[in-house]
């Protein structure tokens, strides 16, 4: 009896085995993404590019959470909270961790406030809060040979009116930052309303990020976060690539402080490294 007991016991462990070996076949394990963002300054053009890596992931159901290594200065207003507001929505459905490679910076710093949790690198350059507004052309030098219908008509708005724009910008990214880092935070809006660079260990310190760590660590976090084990990775680059779709991501593009639209100001989250 003691041993048709113990062979019922073994029957029922095999099939257990089986069962999980086939829906591992026929299901697949479950999945890691990494989005690798070499370097990239935002605007509406490079935002659209990582929206097509957002979507990738936010839409396969296979992938149970994400990460994201990071390399930004910033770039335009709207192409920061674009992104930032894209991974907010990956965040919603599956763990989301940032890995910070040699910058996180103003708009890039925005970006990665989507993020359940983030590491950077000891030296790895973050923070940056604030904006840069570059005037219009007629802002300053009104011509003759050109008869607007409105005093403002050429510029937007006064320089005052500017000024009021980049307050009012400037302080919606600080309650970005303490509505997403919360508790985690070790700084005053004050000090971070100055704009100051911080390294990653100083960060660190300061909550403006979670903690010093590689590739590594935050993938083996995100499969933490994630509740998964017996994972593969996905690169997001190459599977986009495969399917047609090659991403510009290159930090020899076009976009700079000269080249913006002098028409309109252009207001930027953006780290400018001196020249």
């Amino acid at each position: 009896m003691k041993r048709w007991f113990l062979s019922y016991i073994f029957l029922g462990i095999l099939s257990i085995a089986i069962g999980v070996g086939i829906f591992v076949t026929l299901v697949g394990r479950p999945q890691i993404a990494v989005i690798n963002v070499a370097y990239v300054e935002l605007d509406g053009f490079t935002a659209d590019e990582i929206n097509k890596t957002l979507q990738f992931v936010r839409d396969d159901n296979s992938i149970k959470a994400v990460v994201i290594k990071l390399n930004s200065p910033g770039g335009t207003v709207s192409a920061s909270a674009n992104v930032f507001l894209n991974t907010v929505k990956i965040r919603d459905k599956k763990p989301v961790v940032v890995q910070v490679g040699d910058i996180a910076a103003s708009g890039g710093y925005m970006w990665l406030l989507g993020a359940n949790y983030v590491y950077a690198y000891p030296a790895s350059m973050v923070g940056n809060v604030g904006a840069i507004m570059n005037l219009p052309a007629g802002a300053s030098s009104p011509s003759e040979n050109v008869v607007p219908t409105g005093p403002f008509k050429l510029t937007g708005g006064s320089y005052r009116t500017y000024i009021g724009w980049l307050e009012s910008i400037k302080d919606e990214f600080i309650q970005t930052v303490f509505s997403q880092r919360g508790d985690r935070l070790k700084i005053t809006p004050e000090e971070l309303a100055g704009g100051k660079i911080y390294f990653g260990s100083d960060a660190a310190r300061l909550g403006l990020i979670d903690a010093l760590g590689t590739e590594v660590d935050a993938i083996n976090k995100a499969a933490q976060l994630a509740g998964i084990r017996n994972y593969t990775l996905v690169d997001v680059n190459a599977a986009l690539k495969e399917q047609g779709t090659n991403l510009s991501f290159s930090k020899f593009g076009n976009y700079s402080s000269n080249s913006v639209k002098e028409q309109f100001p252009y207001i930027h989250y953006m780290f400018w490294e001196p020249k």
